[in-house]
């Protein structure tokens, strides 16, 4: 691709609309030429009816875990959280990590687009806002410096800098990573436990007691990184909602989640050749391959 498409709060110039129409560029999710000069998160309208919700409703209110397949009571906790509540209030996730919402965060992690980042914040504010509530400012998931310098950026900073203005809230680096980790994609459930224990610092410890935050990251597959991310602000005080983009199912909640439906003639994210030219490899971080589950 060329260049990112125009962000959505940006009127395009007529020479902007020729270049698009002359230069396209293509959908993340399945590689088609998208001649709109302002594609939201870089999808097709096809792809973007795609992106499954998060099913919140038959979800813990405290981890966020799917449970079955009825409507949950508000505040309905798992037997898990119950037994042993974890260091967040409530961690909401806004999509099901799978394709197209894969490609979007690998374009956005890994390719540098920065306008994806800033669509996304703009998302989960006009998703989240209601479930949100009071909160004082929003916090990073941080990354380690080293890996902070390879990358150039920091997905999450860029991802809670727009939510925070969106929602008209402070955004605050109350959180450092204390050391390096491994990827926690590569880890077992318990190897990313330990591996990130006592990973995370708390910047100012005496300015959160008694203060609301919401600590954002992009995608949460066990949960641990939050867990670890959230106990170290909760021991400084602060009372902590975790919201991700993007929510990748366990093995159990596969079988409870429905692909949406295509549209008629479209391309989708095939099954081991990954999308077309234009996307990422439609892989989710368990290996699960396909555009949708079933």
């Amino acid at each position: 691709m060329l260049y990112a498409s125009t962000p959505e709060d940006v009127t395009p110039t007529p020479l902007a609309r020729v270049l698009h129409w002359l230069l396209p560029a293509h959908c993340l999710g399945c590689g088609e030429p998208d001649w709109r000069p302002r594609a939201s998160l870089g999808l097709c309208p096809p792809c973007r009816s795609l992106l499954v919700r998060w099913p919140a409703r038959t979800s813990c209110a405290r981890c966020g875990r799917l449970i079955g397949a009825q409507e949950l009571p508000p505040g309905y906790c798992c037997g898990r959280c119950r037994s042993a509540p974890p260091p967040f209030a409530a961690l909401l996730s806004t999509w099901t990590y799978q394709p197209p919402l894969d490609a979007v965060l690998m374009g956005f992690k890994f390719r540098r687009l920065d306008y994806l980042g800033v669509q996304l914040g703009r998302a989960l504010a006009e998703i989240h806002r209601r479930e949100i509530g009071d909160v004082a400012a929003v916090v990073p998931v941080p990354l380690y410096w080293t890996r902070l310098l390879a990358r150039g950026f920091d997905q999450a900073a860029i991802l809670a800098r727009s939510l925070a203005g969106e929602l008209g809230l402070p955004y605050r680096r109350a959180l450092r990573r204390r050391r390096p980790t491994l990827h926690q994609s590569r880890l077992a459930k318990d190897e990313r436990r330990r591996n990130l224990e006592t990973a995370f610092a708390v910047r100012d410890r005496a300015a959160w007691p008694g203060t609301r935050l919401l600590l954002v990251d992009d995608v949460t597959t066990t949960g641990a990184t939050l867990r670890a991310a959230a106990g170290a602000l909760s021991r400084a005080g602060a009372e902590v909602t975790a919201l991700t983009v993007g929510r990748t199912p366990g093995p159990s909640e596969h079988v409870r989640l429905k692909a949406p439906m295509v549209e008629k003639g479209h391309t989708r994210c095939k099954k081991d050749t990954g999308s077309s030219r234009g996307g990422a490899r439609g892989t989710s971080k368990d290996g699960w391959t396909g555009a949708g589950l079933v």
